[in-house]
């Protein structure tokens, strides 16, 4: 537990005056509780005794009162206090590990997945600041309580206390004996439920190709089935803790038992014992036994917090494969971009995606990149976002080597519509502004038209306030792809590229955004990856990717003389298209 406050001793420090005023109001609300006892003691002694008098009523009556008002507003202000420092922390720690997540490079999304990472940044976290803070007070306040009802026990009578308390550390023990059985089960217990978020997300996300291969009941089998898994699991760590409150109970009245069988002995023989003295003794042992149970309990917890502290820091600690140097300098536009003899591999391949790339393209030129699938087309300009560290050779902006430049400023100058359209469960404004920068010269109005965009929005029941859904699934495929690509040309950057962005629209539609390219992007930089020859036959630049190289390059017209790949699928698509017509 002190390694957990040790690594949050940022948080500490900064809040330590609020951790000082709750540990102040903590330690007079566990004395105030104990004093109620000792005034229902006395008062039951003057009724026994017939020495009651009103005015010692009206006095004990008073005290009670103050009693019981010093323990609400303390525990109301303890309570407060306690509340906002768990709800600042969970918000730091959350906050912390969104912008860590943020900072990662390509592989770090391979090794996590998202129903994990939402599991840690919710469960987990709340497990460290419910523990730092509420349950750190609540187990101060109980060894405060166990100290403070002893004594007063012992004030009491000492054989008295020694024969009631001799049970009372067996509650203790079975939760220390039952610790590490739960400890394992609470690990089971985190991974099995992550697994079970990751399916329920995918599920969720492609809810329409499950539908459309009617496999609603499969995915129903599989989710419940992970479900009761994680039900079993969870139902062992219920049943190890459904041992504690009968055992606690049981061992709690043979204390009290033997607390009430000598008190009558001492009370009966007179030995300077009354019966207010017992009733007072009992109050106080109700006391201590209980902290022992939440002692326990609290151990537990403890132990759980651990293993979410050891699942958060294993994603808090993790730094980006991609780090600036120390001097690395802004980008503030692109003229020049040179491959020399660049290859890459993903961290867990043998073999090279792209290999031996060597390339020159020059501001307001367009290059097409096209292939067979599984080519390296989409790796090939990833390498620009650097996703991934490269493998070997290097990439040259401005004649400077990329890993000069710091990665953000770089990835400020790319404007990247990806194959998989990324859109927020928004509108279809606030999907449309994420594009917006510093560079935007564009309008909004005139951006949807570039994009071909604006026939849609008749269409769509609120126009731009139209609600997109999750990951978009309120649009066609058109329309996303239409969205994204307005958005890549709101920003307005050195650098567009288009990674078979295409796919989805028509012909036509195809036609007019890339005339439109050509027009407003012609003193910028574009790289378009497609299947679609007809997409890039009018670009500067062309080359033909197979297994990760470069076996064919030129214009369109050099590749048509060439009569090679390029020549034989131009015509082949040519063809389909006649055959369409």
């Amino acid at each position: 537990m002190s390694r957990i406050f040790k690594e949050l001793g940022w948080f500490f420090r900064k809040e330590w005056y609020k951790f000082l005023l709750v540990l102040i109001f903590t330690l007079i609300l566990t004395y105030a509780v104990t004093l109620p006892p000792n005034y229902i003691g006395n008062i039951i002694d003057r009724i026994v005794q017939k020495d009651l008098t009103k005015q010692t009523a009206v006095k004990l009556c008073i005290s009670m009162a103050a009693a019981s008002i010093i323990i609400y507003v303390t525990g109301l202000i303890k309570e407060r206090c306690a509340g906002k420092l768990y709800h600042e922390l969970y918000y730091q720690l959350k906050k912390r590990f969104i912008i860590n997540i943020f900072k990662q490079d390509g592989d770090f999304f391979e090794d996590y997945h998202p129903g994990d990472l939402m599991n840690r940044a919710t469960g987990d976290t709340w497990m460290i600041s419910h523990v730092s803070t509420y349950l750190l007070f609540n187990f101060i306040d109980t060894i405060m309580m166990l100290i403070i009802s002893f004594i007063l026990m012992v004030r009491l009578n000492l054989s008295l206390t020694l024969f009631s308390i001799i049970p009372l550390p067996l509650i203790t023990a079975l939760v220390m004996y039952l610790r590490p059985k739960i400890v394992d089960n609470w690990k089971q217990v985190r991974v099995k439920v992550s697994h079970l978020n990751n399916i329920a997300m995918e599920s969720v996300n492609h809810v329409k190709l499950v539908r459309g291969f009617v496999k609603e009941k499969d995915d129903e089998a599989k989710l419940s089935a992970n479900a009761t898994d994680v039900f079993y699991t969870e139902r062992k760590a219920v049943s190890m803790q459904a041992l504690f409150i009968p055992s606690f109970r049981m061992i709690t009245l043979i204390s009290q038992g033997i607390a009430l069988g000598y008190g009558a002995y001492l009370i009966t023989h007179q030995l300077d014992f009354t019966v207010g003295n017992l009733i007072t003794f009992n109050l106080y042992l109700h006391m201590f036994a209980n902290p022992l149970f939440r002692l326990g309990n609290q151990i537990t917890r403890f132990a759980q917090s651990h293993v979410s502290f050891d699942r958060l820091n294993e994603v808090m600690d993790n730094e980006p494969t991609i780090i600036d140097k120390p001097k690395a300098i802004e980008l503030d536009g692109v003229e020049t971009i040179e491959f020399r003899n660049l290859s890459f591999r993903y961290p867990d391949d043998k073999n090279y995606t792209i290999e031996d790339i060597n390339l020159m393209l020059r501001r307001g030129e367009t290059l097409g990149i096209v292939g067979k699938t599984g080519s390296g087309k989409t790796t090939l300009v990833k390498q620009l976002l650097r996703s991934y560290p490269i493998t070997a050779g290097s990439i040259y902006i401005n004649n400077q080597i990329i890993s000069d430049y710091k990665k953000e400023s770089i990835r400020r100058n790319i404007a990247y519509v990806p194959q998989e359209h990324s859109l927020f469960s928004r509108t279809v404004l606030e999907n449309l502004m994420l594009g917006k920068s510093d560079k935007t010269a564009l309008s909004l109005d005139e951006a949807i038209r570039l994009a071909d965009f604006e026939k849609d929005l008749p269409f769509l029941e609120n126009g731009l306030e139209t609600i997109v859904g999750e990951a978009g699934v309120t649009l066609s495929g058109g329309q996303k792809q239409r969205l994204s690509i307005a958005r890549a040309f709101l920003k307005n950057a050195d650098i567009l590229i288009f990674d078979d962005s295409l796919s989805a629209v028509d012909g036509m539609t195809e036609k007019n955004i890339i005339e439109n390219l050509k027009e407003y992007r012609k003193d910028r930089t574009n790289i378009i990856c497609s299947h679609r020859l007809s997409v890039i036959e009018n670009s500067d630049k062309i080359i033909v990717l197979d297994r990760g190289k470069i076996v064919e390059q030129g214009t369109h017209q050099e590749l048509m003389n060439n009569r090679k790949w390029y020549y034989e699928q131009y015509l082949m698509q040519q063809m389909e298209v006649e055959d369409e017509t």
